[in-house]
């Protein structure tokens, strides 16, 4: 208790100084948004922002009491922060305002219109179907409502794309606006052609939305949320999961740009997920269970079939799994067949999703012979023979893209531009650096030298000893019943038995037998037999009572300590996020980049974000320690830094004309 309250001492300030920074960022919004609401004479501005700062601020004070709390239960306060902060910038960035959520868009739409039996397409054209009064949502040619030609805007623009102050007197009147009509008109927007799985959250909320007849803001509203909820669900699954840096998949989750995309229609949402939930169940094995059970290998093939075939930069994840140690399997060749199960899941995926993609990377004149070369396809300059053929330019090329980029891209992984990479909207300077500088922390290894210790079950196989075991036990009780019934001395003990007790019972078979051939005893010698026998039994009751103590502590659920991962495993996984960072450059030059370019075009800070809980894993060293909780703080402080920068957001998008 002394060491609980000393530790809540130490501690207090930082929680305390959390309220002071979002009080101060209150004051910075408050500011913003009477200028702009005298400014533009809409006084809804200051009305919106009359929600957002006591809301930020009753966040911040539950945030401080979770984070506070010493519990393994870290998955609680994270799903509490995550969920809260999806829905703050879901506020403040309404519309199709993330990366690619047009085509995020018009990929739910066309799968919602599937599970409600509609057709999909309008025919001939061939393009995604939506509601006549959805339509001005992507509004790409000026022309809000088909329906009325005179309904026009000088500039084309997208709601929501760029925030602004007109988006949110937009949002509240779209109603009043534009007249609900279910008539499917054409959507020029592209759609995605990957797995549809990272879309069912958000054409379930489209589907719910359109059968229950809201508008297009309750389209959005519904698909955004339930996407943030998957994320909020397989994440918060991840923390628990793990046994060890829980902390890492709780920074890395709760960072802005992960929550942005969480709170959007993008599939990079369910991407994450998935990955943190692989990365976390493959630590699970590895430290912290005895044994795999066939649902935790059917869980690891699904994971990787999900997330393989949507980027596929990121299957080398799946070679975390030979840090399992052997005996988890229940031997080596166990180990390598579950590999390979694991392997052939994800390359089945593969094939059934990416097959058009993979031609039209390593065989380009066949893929555009066929027409399987996508849009993004026609951006690309080079072929994988070409690169392969002159590795001196690919090496150039990715010397360059560090010199020039690596930077913008560790901001952009954080999320110093959100939007579509908007350059005002999202964390400032200070913040991503006190980010990034919370990241490092988790890095420092703890001095207070506690240790964690997990729930395991028990063992299939050893629950059947157990019952064996038991049986036999009955066997011996039916035997000493028959002794009993027939006379019958037993000649000799058993090997199990002590010496003493096999003494005792001798005794008194032996005083049975003069019982029963009509000898005479004494009373004092029938009171010593009746004695002898409560003995033996009390002693037998304890040694059996003891056994079952010791098989439960053995085979049935228990705890035991997290085991620690060695230099090895540490730096196999950093070169398992290595791989996958080198992928994703080189995908991008292969992808994307023009001939003319000096660096790898198309590489954005966001593709780095399932790779994160891995980097800090491997990058954990002893050599800086300290007794700070930072497995706490650094949470705490990322929900504090998440609420300061969604009031900057807003008092920057109300000034925006």
């Amino acid at each position: 208790m002394e060491q609980n309250n000393k530790q809540a001492v130490r501690t207090w300030p930082f929680f305390l100084l959390g309220l002071v920074f979002v009080l101060l960022s209150g004051l910075y919004g408050a500011i913003a948004a009477l200028d702009a609401a005298a400014h533009f004479k809409d006084n809804l501005l200051f009305v919106l922002y009359e929600l957002l700062f006591p809301a930020s601020v009753i966040t911040a004070l539950f945030a401080a009491l979770l984070w506070s709390r010493k519990s393994n239960r870290m998955y609680r306060a994270y799903a509490f922060s995550a969920m809260v902060l999806g829905v703050l910038y879901l506020a403040v960035m309404p519309g199709l305002s993330a990366p690619d959520e047009l085509s995020h868009y018009s990929t739910a739409y066309r799968i919602s219109s599937t599970m409600l039996f509609e057709d999909p397409l309008i025919r001939p054209a061939g393009l995604t179907a939506v509601r006549a009064s959805d339509y001005p949502l992507e509004d790409m040619n000026g022309v809000k409502t088909p329906e009325v030609p005179d309904d026009t805007e000088e500039i084309p623009e997208v709601l929501g794309n760029p925030v602004k102050q007109t988006t949110y007197r937009a949002v509240k009147d779209w109603e009043k606006r534009y007249a609900f009509s279910t008539k499917p008109v054409a959507s020029p927007i592209p759609d995605v052609k990957t797995t549809p799985v990272f879309y069912l959250p958000q054409a379930i909320g489209f589907s719910i939305a359109r059968v229950l007849g809201l508008g297009a803001v309750g389209l959005l509203f519904l698909g955004k949320f339930l996407n943030l909820c998957c994320y909020v669900a397989l994440t918060a699954l991840a923390v628990r999961t793990t046994p060890i840096g829980k902390s890492w998949f709780a920074a890395a989750g709760l960072l802005p740009m992960s929550l942005h995309l969480a709170a959007s229609l993008s599939y990079d949402a369910g991407l994450i997920g998935t990955v943190f939930l692989f990365t976390a169940l493959v630590f699970k094995l590895a430290y912290g269970t005895e044994e795999i059970r066939a649902r935790e290998l059917i869980a690891l093939c699904a994971l990787a079939a999900l997330f393989g075939p949507c980027k596929l930069v990121y299957a080398p994840v799946i070679l975390l799994a030979l840090l399992i140690p052997a005996r988890v399997f229940g031997g080596f060749g166990k180990k390598l067949l579950c590999f390979l199960i694991l392997l052939l899941s994800l390359v089945a995926a593969v094939l059934a999703v990416n097959a058009n993609v993979l031609e039209a990377y390593f065989f380009p004149a066949a893929a555009e012979q066929a027409g399987n070369v996508s849009a993004d396809m026609s951006h690309a300059g080079f072929t994988a023979s070409e690169l392969f053929s002159h590795p001196f330019f690919t090496l150039r090329m990715l010397l360059n893209s560090f010199s020039a980029r690596l930077l913008n891209w560790g901001a952009e992984m954080i999320g110093m531009r959100l939007g579509n990479l908007d350059p005002l909207l999202g964390a400032s300077g200070l913040q991503t650096l006190l980010f990034a500088l919370g990241l490092v922390a988790l890095t420092v290894a703890d001095s207070t030298g506690e240790k964690n210790y997990v729930l395991v079950p028990g063992s299939k196989a050893a629950w059947q000893d157990d019952d064996e075991a038991e049986e036999v036990e009955a066997a011996g009780v039916a035997t000493e019943a028959d002794t009993a019934t027939t006379g019958e001395v037993p000649t000799a003990a058993t090997p199990a038995e002590p010496e003493g007790e096999a003494n005792t019972e001798a005794a008194l078979s032996a005083l049975s037998e003069q019982e029963t051939a009509g000898e005479v005893l004494t009373s004092a010698t029938t009171e010593h037999i009746a004695e002898a026998v409560e003995t033996l039994r009390e002693t037998r009751e304890e040694e059996a009572s003891q056994e079952a103590l010791a098989d439960e502590e053995k085979f049935g659920p228990h705890y035991m300590e997290v085991r620690e991962p060695g230099r090895f495993a540490r730096f196999y996984a950093l070169l398992i996020g290595c791989i996958s960072f080198f992928g994703i450059l080189f995908a991008m030059l292969l992808a994307w980049t023009s001939r003319d370019a000096l660096w790898i075009e198309g590489v954005q800070g966001r593709y780095f974000l399932p790779l994160l809980p891995l980097f800090l894993f491997g990058l954990q060293s002893k050599a800086l320690q300290s007794g700070l909780p930072f497995k706490r703080l650094v949470p705490y402080g990322f929900v504090i830094l998440n609420l300061c920068v969604g009031i900057r957001i807003f008092a920057l998008a109300v000034l925006r004309v």
